[in-house]
């Protein structure tokens, strides 16, 4: 359960409201000190800082740093999660998850961060929001395949395309663009035309 749900914003402690704003600030903070500084980096009196509030302000959230990272990164995992398919059109339904997807991690500050967070995995907490993220998109890909032709070998399909995101992304640090998410699909789904042989001269 997030700090959000577990903890009302009616909540009081010394007669001080814990209002959604400082809540907000604190995971908006904690993602971009991660997603610019590293890990290592956020402390908690300089996430607070940040966020124009008090060390005792996070205490009253979360237990601890990895906590309120793990949160931080669920919260912006959470604002960026991919529409359910519309069953229309295998292809069009993966252009889209794979269009948001790629622009959630190449555009915000949630792709720097869970790039920060891939030599932490040993840690518990992080490990879990990272392998969360994974399951979720794995659902969504999972119903967009599922009572289709392209269902056989869907799980290979499905390491395709998010190997595409993860390899490019966070391993060679290098953009994604809408032609090669276009080349993805076709190859995943068989629908690239066999090109003609280059004349010899």
């Amino acid at each position: 359960m997030s700090p959000v749900d577990a903890r009302p914003d009616t909540a009081s402690e010394a007669g001080r409201p814990r209002e959604a704003r400082v809540t907000r600030a604190l995971l908006e903070s904690a993602l971009q000190e991660l997603a610019l500084n590293g890990y290592e980096a956020a402390t908690i009196a300089h996430l607070a800082a940040r966020a124009k509030t008090s060390k005792q302000a996070v205490y009253r959230r979360w237990a601890d740093k990895p906590a309120l990272i793990a949160d931080a990164v669920r919260h912006a995992l959470a604002e960026a999660s991919p529409a359910p398919p519309q069953r229309g059109s295998v292809a069009h339904d993966l252009r889209v998850f794979l269009g948001n997807t790629v622009s959630a991690l190449q555009d915000t500050p949630l792709g720097d961060a869970i790039r920060a967070l891939v030599p932490l995995r040993k840690h518990p907490e992080l490990d879990a929001v990272l392998s969360e993220a994974e399951d979720a998109r794995r659902l969504v890909l999972r119903q967009i395949f599922i009572a289709t032709p392209f269902e056989a070998h869907m799980e290979t399909r499905i390491d395709l395309l998010l190997g595409l995101i993860w390899f490019r992304l966070h391993m060679r640090g290098r953009k994604i663009t809408g032609d090669d998410i276009e080349t993805a699909i076709q190859l995943v789904l068989g629908l690239t035309p066999p090109r003609a042989p280059v004349p010899v001269p």
